[in-house]
C-alpha cells in the first residue's frame, strides 16, 4: 500500500460536458422556411396598410390573410376539426370586418382583443389531438402555448431559422453573393431613372420623405413574425398534450362560505334599502331633501352597478373553480350562496338596464351609454351560463364567454353602432322625443358623424344650426390637409391641400360616405373652410 494518501484521488480535468439541449434548435424543413418568408412578408403588408393604416379595411384584408396562411400550416390531416374551433375561427372573420365597418372605438378595441383569443383558441384545435376539458383547461389552452412555449422558444426560432443545414446555407450564400455587389451598382442606376421619369422621381422622392416611417413598418411587421413563427414552430412540433392532473386540491369550502356569506349580508341590506322607493314605512332610508326625477334616477348608479356586476362574477367563477368538491361536485351550500349573488346581479343588471333605457330615452344615446349596456347584456348571458354550471357540468362559461362576446361585437360592428346612435338621436330631435340635440355627441361619433352634422346645419334653431357649422369647419380640419393664406392681421383664406386618409389601407365604408359629405357640402357652401374664424369673430367681438 501506498504511503502516499492522496495516490488514485487526483483525477484529470476534464471539460465540463456541454448539456445536449443548450444549442436545441427546431428541424426545419422547406416547408417551414416557405412559412416563414410569406408570413414575414404578410406581416409587413399588415404593418404598413393595417397598423399604420389606423386599423381600417388594410387590417380587416390583413388579419384574414394572416390567420389563413398559418391555417394551411398549421392543419394537419391527423387533427380532425371540431365545431367550437370552427365556429371560433368563424366568429373572428366576421368579426376582421368591424374594422372595414364601424369607426366606434370601443367596439375596435375589444374586437381587436377577442379577435386574437378567437385566433388561438381556432390554431391550437389544427394541432392538439386532445382537448383540455373545463373552463380552466380551455384558458390552459390559450395561455399556457404563448407563455410556456413561444415567447421561451423565441431565440431558438432565430437560431433555426438562420443556422441550417450546409445545402441551406449554400444556397443563402449565393443569393448573398448575387445581391450585395447590385447594391453599389443601384446608387448608379437609381439616379439615372429618376433623371429619365419624372413619375419614378416621384416615387423616389416620397420614399425618401418617408423612410424612417417605412423603416418603422418593416420593424413593427418583422417583430410580430418572428413572435408569430415562434408560436406556429412551437405549437406545430411539439405535440401538445392534456396537462397532468394538479395536486392542489382547492380551497376549504369553509373559508369560501364565509367569504361569500359576508358579501350575501351586504346584499341583502341593499336589497331591503330599495324598499324606500315603494313603501313609505322604508322612507327613512333616503335624504330628507330627496327629490325623485327621471335624470338623477337614471344617471346615478349605472355604471357602479356595471363594476359590481363584473367583480360578482369573477368571484362566482372563482368560487366554482377554485372550492373543493367531493366527487367531482359542489359544495350544496356553495352552490345556494352562488346562486342568491347570481340571482342578485341579475336583478342589479335588469335595473340598471331599465335605468339606462330610461335615461337614452329623456337624454339620447352616446357610445358609452350603448356599450356599456351591451356589455351588461353580455354579463347577463354569462351569468346564466355560470349558474347553470352551479348544478350542471356540461355548461362550459368560458366557451359561452367566448362566443356571446363575439356576437355581441360582431352585432355591434355589423349595425355600426355610431351611425345608430346618430340617426337615433337626430330622428328623435326632429320628432320631438327629444328637447334639445347634443351637437358635440354627433360630432364626436366621427365619420358616421358627418352626414347628420350636414343636415343639422340646416336646422330652425339658429344656436343649432350655428353649432352643426362649426364642427363640420373642424371636420375638414380633422379630414383634410389644410392650406392657409394670410392676407394681413385679420384676413386669411383657406384651401384644401390634400386629403389625411388617402391610403388604400385607410379606408372604411362610413369614412368613404364622409368624404362624399363633406365634399357635396363644400360644393354648394365652400365658405365653410372659414366658417370657424368667422363664428369666433361674432361672439366674441
Amino acid at each position: 500500500m501506498s504511503d502516499n494518501i492522496y495516490e488514485n484521488t487526483v483525477e484529470t480535468a476534464q471539460p465540463y460536458p456541454m448539456e445536449e439541449n443548450y444549442f436545441k434548435k427546431f428541424d426545419i424543413t422547406s416547408k417551414d422556411i416557405i412559412f416563414a418568408v410569406i408570413f414575414t412578408v404578410a406581416s409587413i403588408i399588415m404593418s404598413a396598410f393595417g397598423i399604420f393604416g389606423g386599423l381600417r379595411i388594410g387590417f380587416t384584408v390583413a388579419i384574414i390573410m394572416l390567420a389563413a396562411i398559418m391555417s394551411i400550416y398549421l392543419k394537419t390531416k391527423e387533427i380532425r376539426i371540431k365545431a367550437y374551433p370552427l365556429c371560433c375561427f368563424v366568429l373572428s372573420i366576421g368579426i376582421a370586418f368591424n374594422f372595414s365597418v364601424t369607426s366606434n372605438y370601443s367596439v375596435r378595441l375589444w374586437s381587436f382583443a377577442l379577435l386574437i383569443l378567437l385566433l388561438l383558441v381556432w390554431f391550437n384545435s389544427l394541432v392538439r389531438k386532445q382537448s383540455e376539458k373545463g373552463d380552466l383547461g380551455i384558458l390552459k389552452e390559450i395561455i399556457l402555448p404563448i407563455f410556456d412555449e413561444a415567447l421561451p422558444n423565441l431565440p431558438i426560432t432565430v437560431v433555426s431559422l438562420f443556422s441550417g443545414d450546409k445545402k441551406r446555407n449554400k444556397i443563402l450564400g449565393r443569393i448573398l453573393l448575387g445581391v450585395l455587389p447590385a447594391i453599389p451598382l443601384l446608387f448608379v442606376i437609381i439616379p439615372l431613372l429618376m433623371s429619365s421619369d419624372e413619375a419614378f422621381s416621384g416615387m423616389i422622392k416620397l420614399a425618401a420623405q418617408n423612410t424612417v416611417l417605412i423603416i418603422l413598418k418593416i420593424v413593427l411587421g418583422t417583430v410580430i413574425s418572428v413572435f408569430v413563427i415562434s408560436y406556429a414552430f412551437s405549437v406545430k412540433k411539439k405535440e401538445l398534450s392534456v396537462s397532468a392532473k394538479s395536486d392542489f386540491k382547492g380551497i376549504e369550502n369553509t373559508v369560501i362560505i364565509s367569504f361569500l356569506s359576508v358579501l350575501s349580508v351586504c346584499y341583502i341590506s341593499y336589497l331591503v334599502s330599495q324598499l324606500a322607493y315603494f313603501f313609505s314605512a322604508f322612507s327613512g332610508f333616503l335624504p330628507e331633501d330627496y327629490e325623485f326625477t327621471v335624470s338623477v334616477y337614471a344617471r346615478r348608479g349605472f355604471f357602479e352597478m356595471s363594476v359590481i356586476a363584473a367583480i360578482n362574477f369573477s368571484i362566482i367563477f372563482a368560487a366554482l373553480l377554485l372550492s373543493r368538491k367531493k366527487d367531482g361536485k359542489l359544495n350544496l351550500l356553495i352552490r345556494i350562496i352562488c346562486t342568491f349573488i347570481g340571482i342578485f346581479t341579475l336583478i342589479i343588471i335588469s335595473t340598471a338596464l331599465s335605468k339606462m333605457f330610461l335615461y337614452i330615452g329623456s337624454f339620447g344615446m352616446t357610445e358609452l351609454r350603448i356599450t356599456t349596456s351591451a356589455f351588461m347584456m353580455f354579463l347577463a348571458i354569462v351569468f346564466i351560463a355560470l349558474m347553470i354550471r352551479l348544478f350542471s357540468e356540461r355548461v362550459q362559461v368560458i366557451k359561452t364567454a367566448f362566443v356571446t362576446a363575439a356576437v355581441t361585437l360582431l352585432a355591434l360592428g355589423l349595425i355600426n353602432v355610431n351611425a345608430v346612435i346618430a340617426d337615433y338621436n337626430y330622428n328623435a330631435y326632429k320628432s320631438g322625443k327629444l328637447d334639445k340635440m347634443d351637437v358635440n355627441t354627433i360630432y364626436e361619433l366621427g365619420d358616421e358623424g358627418i352626414p347628420y352634422l350636414v343636415k343639422l346645419t340646416k336646422d330652425k334653431n339658429k344656436e343649432i344650426a350655428d353649432s352643426a357649422k362649426l364642427k363640420l369647419s373642424y371636420s375638414y380640419e380633422d379630414y383634410y390637409k389644410i392650406e392657409e393664406t394670410r392676407y394681413d392681421d385679420t384676413l386669411s383664406e383657406y384651401k384644401i391641400k390634400d386629403k389625411r386618409y388617402k391610403d388604400i389601407g385607410q379606408f372604411s365604408f362610413s369614412r368613404q360616405k364622409a368624404y362624399e359629405e363633406l365634399e357635396k357640402y363644400l360644393k354648394q357652401n365652400p365658405d365653410i373652410l372659414n366658417y370657424k374664424t368667422e363664428y369666433f369673430e361674432n361672439k366674441y367681438f
